[in-house]
């Protein structure tokens, strides 16, 4: 046998073998443990899931509710879409999952995705979809996966005025030994207007309304006890009513200073919640806070 046999027998030896190769997918796209677990193109068609018994929706109004009537916190809210984006499976399991937290989500409304989380700690998280169990994971986080997956009532939203720039209505301020110090703060045409100022200080306006929404509870809950103790009893210290562009918004809360407590108290729901006397006080203000005008702001 020649050189030149040799020489073509081995290049059609490696044209085989390149052949062959060609045939083989080396890519890992497909493999389970690059797979996200949910699976969901666009995470804003999300409308609605369904989670150990509790429904969780989004209204029109672009706020996020559990079981009809508690709004959400969106840093709860953000928690679970951050879950749904990043859980990948690690590797497949071969028997299913028993324990864990039953998950649905629904695509423009129509219910599509139907899996279970079921955490052991930190480190270890399973998850079941489409009758397939799989070890499951946050890459590069430690996270207990069905403890994200759990809703319950300390998802509210505890902000107490959720309002903002932009659609802030009216906010009335009553105190009840110094009305002379009330607050009347309405939108007109551009800006707001406080009665009894006739320079309105923007940047006080401002700091004002971007101050609201840091005012927030502890926990919110229906006490007889406080009803028939104190507020059949005593006037509240001030009463603050806001209304806003969204209407879920509007707001009446009572306001009962005791010692170094502060407590607020919502007539149309019977609520009552703590607040941070730090952040009360910047709503606790007088007309003459936005006085342009005002002598103390001379000096």
């Amino acid at each position: 046998m020649t050189n030149r046999i040799k020489t073509l027998i081995g290049v059609n030896l490696l044209l085989i073998v390149a052949i062959g190769f060609s045939f083989v997918d080396f890519s890992t796209a497909n493999k389970p443990e690059n797979l996200t677990f949910f699976n969901i193109e666009n995470l804003g068609d999300i409308t609605q899931f369904d989670i150990d018994g509790h429904s969780i929706q989004k209204l029109e109004d672009g706020r996020w509710v559990m079981d009809q009537n508690i709004d959400l916190a969106p840093q709860k809210v953000g928690m679970l879409f951050q879950a749904v984006q990043q859980t990948k499976i690690i590797e497949a399991k071969g028997k299913s999952i028993d324990a864990g937290k039953e998950i649905t989500i629904y695509i423009s409304n129509i219910p599509v995705i139907t899996a279970k989380i079921h955490s052991e700690s930190d480190v270890a998280s399973f998850g079941e979809i489409n009758g397939q169990a799989y070890a499951v994971e946050v890459p590069g986080q430690f996270v207990n996966l069905e403890e994200i997956f759990s809703p319950s009532k300390e998802w509210r939203d505890k902000t107490i005025f959720r309002t903002s720039w932009k659609t802030l209505k009216n906010f009335d301020l009553q105190y009840d030994r110094n009305p002379g110090n009330n607050v009347q703060m309405k939108f007109e045409g551009q800006f707001y207007s406080v009665k009894g100022v006739s320079e309105i200080d923007s940047a006080a306006v401002y700091q004002f309304i971007t101050s609201l929404p840091k005012t927030k509870g502890s926990t919110f809950e229906v006490r007889n006890s406080f009803v028939e103790d104190t507020v059949s009893k005593f006037k509240p210290f001030c009463i603050v009513k806001m209304e806003d562009l969204v209407p879920a918004y509007d707001v009446e809360v009572g306001i009962y200073p005791f010692q170094n407590n502060v407590f607020a108290y919502f007539p149309n729901t019977k609520e009552v919640t703590e607040i941070d006397t730090k952040q009360i006080q910047d709503v606790l203000v007088s007309w003459h806070f936005f006085d342009a005008n005002d002598p103390r702001k001379r000096k």
